[in-house]
């Protein structure tokens, strides 16, 4: 959208999430949880929480115009990826009310985020429907979600942060869908020019340390494609990305053959 100044907005969010690090560590002790600065994971889990606090909102404006038209084709018996605090709860909620969704369950390892998510699903009117689950995917028949009982799958800037599981995960995912169900996508993509290539490959030294293991280099567009057998496949570059577009997007919806 402005160019070659697209290429400043991945180390502008880097340098704040290091100005974030301090204040959780201060905030754990002073909150009741200093025991956690014993834990690498519980202090990445709580960074990111006040990371989230702010960036996440303020971040939906940009976004919105692209994820509210794909989060409105979900449907039935849902599964919504990710979710941290649950800043489009609104829009499903909106979809819950036109009766197009029976059931929504928010898997959402992070226990930081769980107030929250009962919070704003209370806040949108979803608490018959919406279930925050604290796990992972592969844990989700432990909590009475059998595969093959999805109707919709929601994934919006979650697959970047999976590690280097993302091919199993996204394999995991697609056998909870139906036949014919679908999966609703939105998420941050490599580059596909190579200047701008090679500028995240020189971030990503430090961006998945710094920002929950997101990565900046996942091809999960082809991830995506690889995970399953589809009966059809609407993914595209989000409209607007540029030459200098450093977090690119792909979009669009996957249908499950069956």
């Amino acid at each position: 959208m402005f160019g070659p100044l697209d290429l400043l907005v991945p180390p502008i969010l880097l340098f704040c999430t290091v100005l974030t690090l301090p204040f959780t560590l201060l905030l754990l002790p002073v909150t009741g949880r200093a025991g956690d600065l014993a834990s690498i994971a519980k202090i990445r889990n709580a960074w990111f929480k006040h990371l989230w606090a702010w960036f996440g909102p303020g971040s939906k404006p940009i976004f919105a115009p692209r994820v509210q038209p794909i989060v409105s084709q979900a449907k039935g018996v849902c599964i919504d990826v990710g979710p941290a605090s649950g800043i489009w709860l609104k829009e499903l909620g909106d979809v819950v009310r036109r009766g197009a969704i029976t059931k929504i369950y928010g898997v959402e390892p992070n226990p930081n985020f769980q107030a929250d998510l009962r919070k704003n699903a209370a806040k949108y009117g979803l608490e018959k429907v919406y279930q925050p689950i604290q796990a992972y995917v592969q844990d989700l028949e432990k909590f009475g979600v059998a595969k093959g009982s999805i109707d919709t799958i929601i994934t919006v800037h979650v697959l970047c942060s999976v590690g280097d599981h993302s091919d199993q995960i996204c394999k995991d995912l697609y056998d909870y869908l139906k036949p014919g169900g679908q999966w609703l996508v939105y998420e941050h993509v490599v580059a596909r020019f190579a200047v701008t290539r090679a500028w995240q490959k020189l971030l990503n030294l430090s961006w998945p340390i710094l920002l929950d293991q997101c990565e900046l280099l996942r091809d999960t567009e082809s991830v995506l494609r690889n995970a399953g057998e589809w009966a059809a496949v609407d993914l595209r570059p989000s409209p607007g990305d540029g030459w200098f577009q450093g977090l690119p997007h792909v979009e669009g919806k996957l249908i499950k053959a069956g």
